[in-house]
C-alpha cells in the first residue's frame, strides 16, 4: 500500500479524535479547518476506509476509526520511545568507545587516565588497539586515534592534546659506564637506541640549539619498531634514549632515568593528537573522552 499520508496526518487524527471536533482540533494546532479535513481525506483514501461519520450536528468515530486508535497511539508511541533512546544515545556518555594508542604513551599513561574516565562514567566501554603505527580509522573499525605527530590526511580531525618535546635520557647504570658527554656533538660516541617505523629508521635525531637546528646522526646495537621496547632498553642501561618527554615523565620522577644534556637543548616537538573522523553529529561520549584527554594531558606536559 502506497503511504500517501504522513505522520503528522495521523497526529491529527487523534486530536479530532480527542476532541471530536475538526475546528476545536484547528484551533488547538493553530492550522486551518481545511488542513484538518484535508488531513483525514489522506487518510481515509489512503486506507480505503472512512474513518468519522459526520453529520450536520456532530462528528463521531467509525467503527474503522475506533479500531484505527490504539494502533496509531502505539505506533506513534513507539516512535517517540526511539526518538527520545536516539537522543540519549547521542547526548549521554555512555556506550562502547574504540581507540588505537601507541604502545609506550598508551600503557604506562593513557591507561590510567582512561581508567579515571571509566570510573567516572562507567556506561562507557572501551576497545583499545596498540600500535606504533598509524592505525587507519575506517578499516580497523576505530572511532579515534592517539598519535605522536602531525595530521596529513586531510579526511580526519587532529585535535592537539598537549605541547610536548622530545628529549635524551639513559638508566643510571649506563651514566656510570658511558663515555664523555658534554655536548650533543658528542652523541655520536655512545651507543644510541632509536626508534625504526615503515621501514624507516629514525637515526637522525633533531634538537634546537639557541634557536638553530641540529641534526645528529647517530647509531647504536639496537631498534624496534615498538617505543616501549626502546624505552625498556633504556632502563635496563643498554644506551641513550630520546623519546617523547611524556613517555619518559614516570621513570624520571622516580630516578629510573637521567635527563641528559639538560638546558642544553630544546626537543623535536612531538605533540600527541587525538585524530577522528569528521562528523555532523559527534556521540557526546567522544567529546566527553576528548576534553577528559586533554585536560590530564596538558596538566601533565
Amino acid at each position: 500500500m502506497s503511504k500517501t499520508y504522513s505522520l503528522q496526518d495521523l497526529e491529527l487524527f487523534l486530536r479530532v479524535a480527542e476532541t471530536s471536533n475538526m475546528s476545536e482540533a484547528a484551533r488547538q494546532l493553530n492550522i486551518t479547518n481545511a488542513a484538518v479535513s484535508a488531513a483525514i481525506k489522506r487518510l481515509e483514501v489512503a486506507l480505503g476506509v472512512s474513518l468519522l461519520e459526520r453529520t450536520t450536528r456532530s462528528l463521531n468515530l467509525s467503527a474503522a476509526g475506533e479500531s484505527l486508535i490504539p494502533y496509531v497511539q502505539h505506533a506513534l508511541g513507539a516512535l517517540g520511545d526511539a526518538e527520545s533512546e536516539l537522543h540519549n544515545l547521542q547526548t549521554s556518555i555512555a556506550g562502547e568507545i574504540s581507540i588505537g594508542l601507541p604502545s609506550d604513551l598508551g600503557r604506562h599513561l593513557l591507561l590510567k587516565i582512561l581508567d579515571d574516565f571509566q570510573q567516572q562514567y562507567p556506561r562507557v566501554s572501551l576497545r583499545l588497539s596498540f600500535s606504533d603505527t598509524m592505525q587507519d580509522l575506517y578499516r580497523e573499525g576505530l572511532d579515534l586515534v592517539i598519535r605522536y605527530g602531525d595530521l596529513r590526511d586531510s579526511s580526519l580531525i587532529a585535535r592537539k592534546l598537549c605541547e610536548n618535546r622530545r628529549m635524551l635520557a639513559a638508566a643510571p647504570a649506563y651514566i656510570e659506564k658511558m663515555p664523555e658527554l658534554n655536548r650533543l656533538e658528542d652523541l655520536v660516541h655512545h651507543n644510541c637506541i632509536y626508534f625504526y617505523c615503515n621501514d624507516r629508521p629514525y637515526n637522525n635525531w633533531v634538537f634546537y640549539r639557541d634557536n638553530k637546528l641540529v641534526e645528529i646522526p647517530v647509531q647504536g646495537n639496537r631498534n624496534s619498531n615498538d617505543g616501549e621496547v626502546v624505552r625498556r632498553w633504556g632502563l635496563a642501561g643498554h644506551g641513550i634514549i630520546y623519546k617523547s618527554a611524556l613517555d619518559l615523565r614516570d621513570d624520571i620522577a622516580q630516578g629510573r632515568l637521567i635527563p641528559l644534556l639538560d638546558g642544553q637543548y630544546q626537543g623535536h616537538p612531538t605533540s600527541p593528537y587525538a585524530v577522528y573522523k569528521e562528523r555532523k553529529y559527534q556521540p557526546f561520549r567522544l567529546t566527553a573522552l576528548l576534553a577528559h584527554l586533554e585536560k590530564n594531558l596538558q596538566s601533565l606536559s
